[in-house]
């Protein structure tokens, strides 16, 4: 049994049986269980030896011991290898790699050995790790500066590193070097690419026990040289496929070496390293040629968008370009080929919309074509490009430049009434439910890229007020689904007066049933059918009346019980009656069929004064309805054309419209419809013997002349719509300024008009100019005023 307490030792003695195991157990060679345990005893004799512990003295030993080992492996491993060498095969990395392995197993056995001394002696006087990391004056700048903070393991990895390594460092490093270039080759055996890992791994386990930088001498003796040489490499190889000129097979190939670096990273070097060689792979290969990566990408992109067999091979050169440029993109490397994806998406778009189309079906053409240009585009972004932002924004940019594209001579876009129009066109249509759901649904990228949505907003809402007034819609679900997308584009706002139209249609037909209920309660009965619809002047696009009108005697009756049921059931409201917005619906009686006539109210009060006699003065007809010019040949030419009513005299009011080529009138002529003092004698004669194929005839009002400075009384637009979306957006603009001053009270310029232009993004794009203009109109409303002794800061005034 092993005695515990200290007593006086012979080191002499007890350090030559221990050196003897010492030189085993580092060569590796077998050691009875028995001498290592009675060795393991001298070890803990010597430490707690009496009167004084030997463990210094026995520490200084072992390193003069292992500095002997070293040398003498040294001589092995050098052999009669010159240093100078570059040849990996010459045998040094064998023996090197072989000494390695045998001494550090042995190292780590003798640090089992020695445990005692390492936790007792060692640990005392090792200075910890916060003390190595932050420093202080009692700690020195390195731990093997000091050999005696080491434990005998780490003590031997120093020993080898400053006498073996320090010694071979040159030598090792070329041969490491030569033997990876080999391997990137595929030219390295696989027996030397086992030494070749070994010997690289080593430089890492050799400093595992440095803190501050445990691979440094990984990154001297393998790292950096490796680096340097691969960059040579790379770069002449880069310029040697380039002077081919063959841009494809340069890109092919530099993904190609870029895949077979990682891949040797990974093989042989600290993980840490993979991205270093990625970096100076990209640096040598491919940011020294980005000027003739670059010159190539607007070809690139042509020929993949085109309709050619060769499409296929650009779209994959494009991807290997953008795996090549992609790391790079701080460095601005991807700007040029995005800014060619930007390029091409609006050169493309806008030879789509130049494409001949009929101009009936301008809106279709439109919507279609953006629609078309979207997809495309999108699935080759997608596809070449794995859907990057960078490349998502340049089609958005591209497309909203083809949407509000002006064509020349034109002082807005025409993208906005465009959509109304294919939006209208769709919810009119009957049937095709769902094809006609998922058009309305993708016009909405459409209307995503349009700048001027509240112009977009005032046609959709004069359309939907058409379809809603005469009932033309296809399907309320789906009006109201439009609506819906709308809201969720742009907000509550946006769409807050479309959903009030849908409430007034709503309770109109509950008011349509209250009255006739109030009929029936008052024993009151109607001759004729009658269903208004009460709307809301503020919701509503109704524009002002047409011309005066007196409505047909058979409705006089009707509307005067409405208006006091009206004013019985509400107070404070005011109804005006737009006859311009009204219809009615007869039925022939004089004819062989009956046909169902649906006409504008003019025109059923022009047909009622047939119901007794057969012809009718045109004075008389114009006197009585109170039509005059222009509003009584558009109401009067549909039923001529028709065939209804027939013309006898002269009647210059009601003659058939000049064609387009036709000279233009003299000065002082008279123009269609202003001659009402030569329609004395001109009668209208009711068309006893009419006959038509269609027993439902819809009646129309030809549309308004437009004249300068005005708009049409359809609301289809005009010369007046600029000018009243101009008005509507200062409105909106100061209604904004006031909104944001009064919650921030004091407000710098640039930031005001940050702030507004962020708020109207959702409308329109308004321009710094109005909005100046706006704060101006707003201090002199005294909303705002500038605040004292600064000349770019508003206040607001309470």
């Amino acid at each position: 049994m092993m005695s515990l307490k200290p007593r006086n030792v012979d080191f002499q003695d007890t350090w030559a049986s221990l050196k003897e195991t010492v030189a085993g157990v580092v060569a590796l060679r077998a050691v009875e269980r028995a001498v290592w345990n009675m060795r393991f005893s001298d070890v803990y004799a010597l430490c707690v030896a009496h009167p004084e512990p030997l463990a210094d003295r026995l520490y200084d030993e072992t390193r003069n011991f292992l500095e002997e080992h070293v040398g003498e492996l040294l001589k092995r491993v050098q052999g009669n290898s010159p240093l100078e060498s570059s040849d990996y095969n010459d045998g040094l990395l064998t023996r090197y790699v072989a000494a390695w392995r045998e001494y550090s197993q042995g190292v780590s056995y003798l640090n089992s050995l020695y445990s005692y001394l390492n936790l007792q002696h060692v640990k005392k006087q090792k200075v910890s790790d916060a003390e190595i990391i932050y420093g202080s004056s009692a700690t020195v700048s390195c731990p093997e500066h000091d050999s005696r903070q080491l434990e005998v393991g780490e003590l031997g990895l120093v020993t080898w590193e400053r006498i073996l390594v320090q010694a071979l460092a040159a030598g090792l490093t070329a041969r490491v070097v030569s033997a990876l270039s080999a391997a990137r080759d595929g030219q390295l055996e696989p027996a030397m690419a086992d030494v070749l890992h070994a010997a690289i791994h080593s430089a890492v386990h050799a400093q595992a026990h440095r803190v501050r930088a445990p691979l440094q001498l990984y990154q001297q003796l393998v790292l950096e040289p490796y680096l340097a040489a691969a960059a040579t490499h790379h770069a002449r190889r880069a310029a040697s496929l380039l002077q081919d000129g063959d841009i494809s097979h340069y890109m092919k190939y530099t993904l190609e070496g870029l895949e077979r670096e990682i891949m040797l990273a990974c093989r042989y070097l600290h993980s840490s390293s993979r991205e270093a060689v990625r970096a100076c792979y990209e640096r040598a290969a491919v940011a020294a040629h980005l000027p003739a990566l670059h010159a190539h990408t607007e070809r690139l992109l042509r020929e993949a968008c085109a309709d050619t067999p060769q499409a296929l091979q650009r779209r994959e050169d494009l991807k290997r370009m953008y795996t090549l440029l992609k790391p790079m993109s701080g460095q601005g490397a991807l700007r040029p080929l995005v800014d060619a994806a930007h390029a091409q998406t609006a050169r493309d778009g806008l030879l789509l919309l130049a494409s001949e189309h009929s101009k009936d079906e301008a809106h279709t053409h439109f919507v279609n074509a953006m629609l078309s240009l979207h997809k495309k585009y999108s699935k080759l972004f997608n596809e070449v490009f794995g859907g990057a932002q960078a490349f998502v924004g340049a089609l958005d940019k591209a497309c909203s430049a083809v949407v509000n594209a002006r064509e020349p001579g034109e002082t807005s876009a025409r993208a906005p009434e465009l959509l109304a129009r294919y939006c209208d066109a769709l919810l009119r249509r009957r049937g095709a439910d769902a094809e006609a759901d998922d058009k309305l649904a993708a016009a909405i990228i459409v209307f995503k890229y349009v700048d001027d949505k509240d112009v977009f907003q005032k046609h959709y809402a004069r359309a939907l007020a058409r379809r809603l007034i005469h009932q033309l819609s296809a399907s309320m679900e789906q009006e109201e689904a439009m609506i819906n997308r709308l809201k969720a584009a742009c907000g509550y706002e946006f769409t807050n007066k479309l959903h009030r139209m849908f409430t007034d249609v709503a309770v109109s037909a509950d008011l349509n049933a209250k009255f006739q209920q109030h009929l029936r309660d008052n024993n009151l009965s109607l001759n004729t059918g009658f269903f208004i619809q009460v709307l809301q002047a503020g919701a509503w696009p109704l524009g002002g009346a047409m011309a005066p009108l007196a409505p047909p005697a058979q409705l006089e009756r009707p509307a005067r019980l409405f208006e006091a049921f009206y004013r019985g059931s509400f107070s404070g409201r005011r109804l005006a009656w737009l006859h311009h917005l009204c219809t009615g619906e007869l039925r022939t009686r004089y004819t062989q069929r009956v046909y169902h006539i649906s006409a504008t109210t003019p025109q059923c009060a022009l047909l009622l004064m047939f119901e007794s006699v057969d012809s009718v003065s045109v004075r008389e007809a114009r006197d009585t309805l109170q039509l005059s010019g222009e509003a009584w040949t558009r109401h009067v030419r549909p039923l001529l054309d028709i065939g209804l009513l027939a013309a006898r005299g002269n009647v210059p009011s009601l003659a058939p419209p000049a064609p387009a080529t036709a000279p233009a009138p003299a000065p002082g002529a008279e123009s269609p419809g202003a001659g009402e003092e030569d329609d004395a004698d001109a009668e209208l004669l009711l068309n006893l013997s009419f006959t038509s194929k269609r027993t439902k005839l819809r009646l129309t009002c030809g549309a308004a002349t437009t004249h300068s400075g005005g708009s049409s009384s359809s609301g289809s637009g005009g010369g007046g719509e600029p000018a009243h979306c101009e008005d509507d957006r200062k409105m909106y603009l100061q209604a904004a300024l006031v909104r944001i001053m009064k919650q921030r009270k004091v407000l710098r310029h640039t930031e005001l008009i940050q702030e507004v232009v962020a708020q109207a993004r959702g409308s329109f794009a308004p321009s710094v100019a109005m909005i100046k203009k706006c704060i101006e109109s707003l201090i002199d409303k005294q909303y705002l005023e500038r605040a004292p002794g600064t000349l770019d800061t508003y206040a607001y005034l309470a």
